[in-house]
């Protein structure tokens, strides 16, 4: 193994294959921190760059690419309350209140140190323990994996929705908007209303535009165009300090390892990680009256996994050539173009590829940082841009954004209605995430759950019954109640001490 490391750290160190990690990891900082622009997009659009290369670099720059994209969505959530990637919404939530504060530098500074230590972490994980690691979880069955899912979406009190009410009923909203598309058991359609753009479902990306790009345009549009976006006197210093990092060290490593988790798991992704690291965060801290309200430990929560699934959800792709997520799914194209079949014996047949391509995510993740610490100082000062330059430049970015992801102009049709639809919200004191969490999440709890119900009906047992058969279910069930019960005690609490709900996260 130490002498297949070091033929494999020779060729993905060389001069040339590190220059290409290092332009992957720049790009996909930029498409990631493009409103509307996923990670899986930028791969998709670089994918056709890599014809000309050899394996090793072809691979390489695209995982420069995965590593940039999936830090950079946090750039616009933080500075102009505007997510880039639908991971980056969980960073949004105190990212932006740190922003308003005046220590957009502070929150700049902990995304990019708990993205980079996140994504080494997973990184680590692939290299050493791969194979093992995606037989492990060849196990999770549907009713593991819809429990995982509940317990994602009972994080809705703690994500800094403040009123849980309010934060359940915008989820209710997020789940119908889930159910919308063809029924994944009997194919039928469902409110669609005729409209082929939504036979699919609705796009989560298209969602996420609309709810936050398009009700932050209009939110900028109550101010005078001169003004800037926020009246504070500087960003503030990047560098968040030793003594800070240490001070939330053990979040660091908990998220990284809840990252890694969630990316083994097929149809799981970086969105649903950055909520539960962040949820998990709240639930340990020592100062969780801070969330929702601008806190670093929030903000290291939400990076620290979102990044680490990035190494988690290539191990069950090049070891069983089961994409974990919609990225890897168009990673998996890059493979193939370059004659490379994703499956049990790649470590063995083209370990001269795998072990390279490996090494240099390690080489991104730093470059990313390096990139970042370097740039982001300069490119912060977006928000004191005038407020009539930054609303109809948000806008253009948010219609490319929304018509190429499918190239179809319903599309942009369906994010200014979610627009307008934002915007009422957020006046109303409604939390806007909990609706991006429900369109993510819902089409994965009902299929899995209607495996579970089918596997139940032909053992002739009732749902719980089935549910409570298997200790690992068990526990993600208490989990998922004592997260909610958590949740209500606390505002519980907030009223009785007079203080009342806390405020949103998206206010």
């Amino acid at each position: 193994m130490g002498e297949l490391l070091f033929d494999a750290a020779l060729v993905a160190f060389h001069p040339i294959n590190l220059l290409l990690v290092f332009a992957g990891a720049v790009l996909g900082i930029l498409f990631g921190a493009t409103p509307g622009v996923s990670a899986t997009l930028s791969i998709a659009l670089l994918v056709p760059l890599t014809f000309g290369m050899d394996a090793v670099q072809g691979l390489s720059f695209l995982g420069g690419v995965y590593c940039g994209a999936i830090f950079g969505g946090s750039i616009s959530s933080i500075l102009i309350n505007v997510p880039g990637t639908p991971a980056a919404v969980a960073t949004m939530l105190d990212g932006y209140e740190m922003t308003k504060q005046g220590k957009a530098g502070l929150a700049l500074g902990g995304a990019i140190t708990a993205s980079f230590f996140g994504g080494q972490i997973g990184v680590l994980v692939l290299l050493f323990a791969a194979p093992a690691v995606a037989a492990w979880a060849l196990h999770i069955r549907s009713a593991e994996f819809f429990w995982i899912v509940v317990f994602a979406m009972s994080t809705v009190g703690a994500i800094g929705t403040g009123s849980v009410v309010k934060g359940l009923i915008a989820a209710v909203l997020g789940l119908l908007l889930g159910a919308v598309g063809t029924h994944p058991f009997t194919g039928s359609l469902r409110f669609t209303f005729g409209e082929q753009a939504l036979y699919e479902g609705f796009p989560v990306i298209v969602g996420i535009v609309g709810l936050f790009s398009i009700s932050q345009v209009l939110y900028l549009c109550h101010g005078k165009g001169t003004d800037t976006q926020l009246d504070i006197p500087t960003i503030g210093p990047m560098w968040p300090g030793w003594v800070r990092m240490l001070g939330v060290k053990i979040t660091y490593i908990r998220s990284a390892i809840i990252g890694t988790f969630i990316g083994l798991l097929p149809g799981a992704g970086a969105d649903i990680a950055a909520f539960i690291g962040r949820s998990e965060a709240h639930r340990f801290s020592k100062r969780p009256d801070e969330y929702g309200k601008g806190s670093y430990e929030a903000v290291v929560g939400a990076e620290a996994a979102n990044n680490a699934v990035v190494g988690g959800s290539l191990i069950p792709m090049l070891t069983l050539g089961i994409p974990g997520n919609a990225v890897t799914a168009a990673l998996i194209g890059g493979l193939l173009i370059h004659g490379i079949i994703p499956g049990p014996r790649l470590f063995v047949e083209q370990p001269q590829v795998i072990y390279p391509f490996i090494l240099s995510l390690l080489a991104a993740n730093l470059f990313f940082s390096i990139a970042a610490f370097g740039g982001l100082k300069y490119l912060a000062k977006v928000v004191l841009i005038p407020q009539g330059v930054l609303a109809p430049a948000v806008a253009v970015l948010s219609v490319l954004g929304a018509f190429s992801y499918r190239n179809m102009l319903a599309d942009v049709w369906l994010m200014l209605f979610l627009g307008v639809i934002g915007y009422i919200l957020r006046r109303t004191g409604f939390p806007l995430a909990p609706i991006i969490l429900g369109i993510i999440l819902g089409p994965l709890a009902e299929s899995n759950l209607e495996r579970v119900m089918t596997i139940a009906r032909a053992r002739r047992m009732s749902l719980m019954d089935y549910f409570l058969q298997n200790e690992v279910t068990i526990v993600l069930m208490v989990l998922t109640i004592g997260a909610v019960g958590l949740s209500v005690l606390r505002e519980i609490r907030h009223q009785r001490s007079g203080r009342g709900s806390a405020p949103t996260g998206d206010e």
